[in-house]
């Protein structure tokens, strides 16, 4: 069997990521096995294993890349509101609702 290359195991990779976000909505984490991720995924359970160490890492990371802007916000927000903490909290949730309502990603993880 051929190796993957890096280009090829980041987008296994991001399937992965994909199909767990949507089995995770559908079923709720703690009934959705790797072995059904793995499934509706077409990859083997230790395609996941390669890349995430268990259930676990794999919704973390689900989590961490839907949350990775957040940071990037309050910076931006805070030199438009500077000393205005209240101000920044406001549109850092306004932002998180209003992408609630426009990207798939975030809606179905908000449904977990």
């Amino acid at each position: 069997m051929a190796r993957k290359t890096k280009q090829e195991a980041q987008e296994t990779r991001q399937h992965i990521l994909d199909v767990a976000l949507r089995l995770f909505s559908q079923q709720g984490v703690s009934s959705t096995s790797l072995g059904e991720i793995a499934k509706a995924a077409g990859v083997t359970r230790g395609a996941i294993y390669w890349h995430f160490k268990d259930k676990s890492d794999l919704f973390s990371e689900i989590w961490e890349l839907s949350e990775s802007n957040i940071g990037e916000l309050e910076l931006e927000y805070q030199a438009k509101f500077p000393g205005d903490p209240l101000s920044v909290l406001r549109e850092i949730l306004i932002h998180v609702l209003e992408s609630t309502v426009t990207e798939e990603r975030r809606r179905l993880l908000m449904e977990i």
